[in-house]
């Protein structure tokens, strides 16, 4: 290893690359603190606020000297020049500036680091009034892919460049997952179904996905279509130590998703694959409080094709979007605006059987998290969409029955705890239409 007095002999892009290295690359359960260049600022934001007693703040510049966090045991290590956190007494509520906020256990001295310990703590436990509010745009740009961060499995990647990350593969992996530019892609085997999925920002503020999945020769999928930028917004009143208002919501999101799938004798077996790969943004309200959206991807499968039958389908939904919700006086309320949409078949819907045969499969994207100071306040807002082709034969007259749906769902889960609001933890359906295609000749009741 070089040595400070001939580091200055490593040209200088390898030793960028080197520490480029250093930080991107991380244990299991520890996270680095993000740099300033990976927050979006608000295009326009309200802070006014006061404080609880017995509650301290830790800046963002003592922030830098955070060595490593866990946030399962919250336990910070800090660096030996983090006075702010050596003074930190236990019992006290502390915002730890654009990181989290946590309860402190204590404060110790070891070597030349300092390890604080914690625990969980509600944003009403810090602040006794505030209103906090923001807009702002998020887009997919590749000029901002230096500030999108990027998970992929564990550990934990994080793009600090767009130049290179690194992602350290898991057992049972077909490939490990890799960052190519601003791309996420994915490659593995997730319960018997091998499974590719692609995120791709692209000039224009769009965000591509692609996602497929194939079982063997008996089934093959492809989820392919788009995301727009959108204006990300939200609202938070607080009032004697109590939340009186949330709001959230994501608007003017425009999208595309085309299914395509071919199956053969795949069985009656329900799959539901979780995606193990996201892409985010954090918006940093008033230069202290951190808000994460997370996107993700789900896939379900819901197959009943016998051994020598067969069914496939290819259809295409464009639409444009308002998601969000809002709680007020102990109510939550869903919002699901789906408006300029158009479902339509772009290929032959065709299932072949002696019986009832039929497959559907569903695609939960954009499936969008959201998180204030590391805590998770909206687990989803996604819209799912499902497609399906089934065929019955028909019984007694033999008159067979050949449907296909595009059926489409806007989902909102809610879990306020983190605002001192333990009751609500739901899902809410906001929004669902469905276009349903009856092929020429049949006779299906309707």
């Amino acid at each position: 290893m070089a040595t400070p007095k001939n580091i200055s002999r490593i040209p200088l892009l390898l030793f960028s690359i080197l520490l480029l290295l250093l930080t991107a690359c991380g244990d299991n359960n520890s996270d680095k603190p993000e740099s300033f260049e990976k927050f979006l600022k608000p295009k326009t934001e309200t802070f006014e606020a006061t404080t609880q007693e017995n509650t301290a703040a830790v800046s963002a510049s003592v922030i830098k000297s955070l060595d490593s966090y866990d946030a399962k045991t919250g336990t910070y290590v800090f660096s030996d020049n983090a006075d702010e956190v050596e003074d930190l007494k236990p019992g006290t509520v502390v915002l730890f500036e654009t990181h989290s906020l946590r309860k402190i256990k204590s404060v110790k001295k070891e070597g030349r680091k300092i390890v604080v310990t914690s625990e969980y703590a509600r944003l009403t436990d810090y602040y006794k009034d505030a209103k906090i509010s923001y807009e702002t745009p998020v887009n997919w740009n590749d000029f901002q892919s230096s500030s999108i961060g990027m998970n992929i499995g564990q550990p934990i990647a994080t793009m600090a460049t767009p130049m290179m990350s690194l992602i350290s593969p898991q057992d049972g992996e077909i490939e490990a997952g890799e960052t190519e530019g601003s791309n996420v892609v994915l490659q593995r085997e997730i319960n018997g179904w091998k499974i590719k999925f692609e995120l791709n920002p692209v000039a224009g503020s769009r965000l591509n996905i692609k996602l497929s999945a194939t079982k063997g020769n008996v089934c093959s999928i492809t989820a392919e279509g788009f995301i727009s930028s959108f204006t990300s917004n939200a609202d938070v009143v607080i009032e004697g130590g109590a939340t009186q208002h949330v709001s959230y919501n994501n608007n003017g999101m425009q999208g595309e998703m085309e299914v395509k799938f071919a199956a053969v004798g795949l069985g009656s077996e329900i799959a539901i694959l979780e995606i193990p790969a996201s892409i985010e943004r954090t918006i940093l309200v008033n230069g202290i409080i951190p808000v994460t959206l997370r996107l993700k991807a789900n896939l379900k499968i819901y197959p009943e094709v016998a051994a020598g039958s067969s069914s496939q389908v290819s259809m295409k939904l464009t639409y444009d979007s308002n998601i969000g919700f809002s709680y007020e006086a102990g109510r939550v309320t869903s919002r699901g605006e789906v408006t300029g949409d158009n479902a339509r078949q772009t290929g032959d819907s065709n299932t072949a059987t002696a019986g009832i045969a039929g497959m559907g499969v569903g695609v939960e994207f954009p499936r969008m998290e959201v998180g204030i100071l590391g805590n998770t306040i909206v687990p989803y807002i996604l819209l799912n969409t499902h497609t399906s082709s089934y065929l019955s034969t028909g019984l007694l007259d033999n008159r067979p029955c050949h449907t296909a749906t595009c059926k489409y769902e806007v989902h909102v889960g809610v879990s306020l705890n983190f605002l001192g609001i333990a009751s609500v933890n739901h899902d809410y359906k906001a929004f669902e239409e469905e276009k349903r295609w009856v092929a020429e000749g049949s006779h299906c009741g309707d």
